[in-house]
């Protein structure tokens, strides 16, 4: 046989060294191989790719970038007292004469000054509570004064906050940006964590934190836009690069966005590096051939944002380009002309 049809049939016949069954592995971890799942786990597993699909931003994790639009709903009843802070710009209303109304900053050293009777400490005050306490201060000058304190401007964080507070709006909304720390800063909430949380996960976070800070307050949550959301597809497809994904996509789906499969991708071997909820590397070998022909959708999956996923060449494809680069070169070397289609037929030389 001549030397050249022997070498190519060789290699032709080589087992194929990559593993075609399905699985799913962290670092350091041994494979979940999908066709070892008992039937309950393999229906678990393909129901939760549908309900990935239909809940959209419930299963959704945030990221930095996410606009998030959070409303607040107050209960009056349940509100704790705004207490003045340092730089708090209150006015005082003197029923029993009008000539001593003014209005006031608290000083830095908590304190303001009263018309003919010293000072009152204003820092950490009631509003109701400091007015009683100036009304004490006139009782020698006046019968059962009468002072309200009007706070005119906040300057602590809950500035944002405390129209709706103090005045019962429901349904106010603000939004706020997930930082590059993965942080949201909201009123009376800095460095909330809410990268890597559900949309659920970090409601439950803020009714907690607003309970902790003035009580009666409880928020819903919505994304207002998504960030730039990529997942990265190369190898054997027909428009590799950077695929935007506003919203939740399969594997299938993504290798369709990317222009679906070359002739030469081994869709049985469709792999994807990501990272889980707690921000480990994994690794995901699919068999799309099977999801497409055998509805296996246990081996399919949601794709997290910014995850990379790579389409191999099939043995048949590998093998020509190993022809092409490492035969042919032999053959010119030595004088001699061969050539490879690896989609149709094979040429030998004479």
């Amino acid at each position: 046989m001549n030397p050249a049809r022997r070498l190519l049939l060789s290699a032709l016949l080589l087992p194929a060294c990559a593993e075609r069954r399905g699985f799913d592995r962290g670092h350091g971890e041994a494979a979940e191989h999908f066709d070892a799942l008992d039937p309950t786990a393999r229906d678990a597993a393909a129901r939760a790719v549908g309900e990935g699909l239909l809940r959209g931003t419930g299963a959704y994790r945030l990221q930095p970038g996410d606009r998030i639009e959070v409303l607040y709903h107050t209960d009056n009843q349940r509100l704790r007292p705004y207490r003045l802070s340092i730089g708090d710009e209150i006015e005082f209303d003197f029923a029993f004469d009008r000539s001593l109304n003014r209005q006031m900053v608290v000083r830095p050293d908590g304190m303001v000054s009263l018309p003919g009777q010293g000072e009152v400490r204003a820092l950490g005050q009631a509003p109701a509570a400091l007015s009683a306490a100036v009304a004490q201060r006139y009782r020698e000058v006046a019968r059962d004064p009468v002072v309200t304190v009007i706070v005119r401007r906040f300057t602590t964080p809950v500035d944002d906050l405390a129209e709706v507070v103090r005045n019962g709006a429901e349904g106010r909304a603000r939004t706020a940006l997930v930082r590059p720390d993965g942080l949201l800063d909201l009123p009376l909430v800095q460095g909330m964590r809410a990268a890597g949380q559900t949309l659920d996960e970090l409601r439950q976070d803020l009714d907690a934190a607003y309970a902790r800070a003035v009580g009666g307050v409880r928020v819903s949550a919505r994304l207002s836009a998504i960030a730039a959301n990529q997942i990265f597809v190369f190898g054997e497809v027909r428009t590799a690069g950077a695929i935007p994904a506003p919203t939740p996509r399969t594997l299938l789906q993504t290798v369709a966005a990317a222009g679906g499969p070359l002739p030469t991708g081994a869709m049985d071997q469709v792999r994807v590096l990501y990272f889980d909820a707690a921000g480990r590397p994994r690794l995901r070998q699919v068999n799309l051939t099977r999801v497409l022909t055998e509805l296996a959708l246990e081996e399919d999956m949601v794709v997290p944002p910014n995850a990379t996923v790579y389409v191999p060449p099939t043995t048949v494809a590998r093998v020509g380009r190993w022809v092409d680069q490492v035969i042919r070169q032999i053959f010119l070397f030595n004088g001699t002309s061969v050539s490879f289609n690896y989609g149709n037929s094979f040429r030998f030389p004479n």
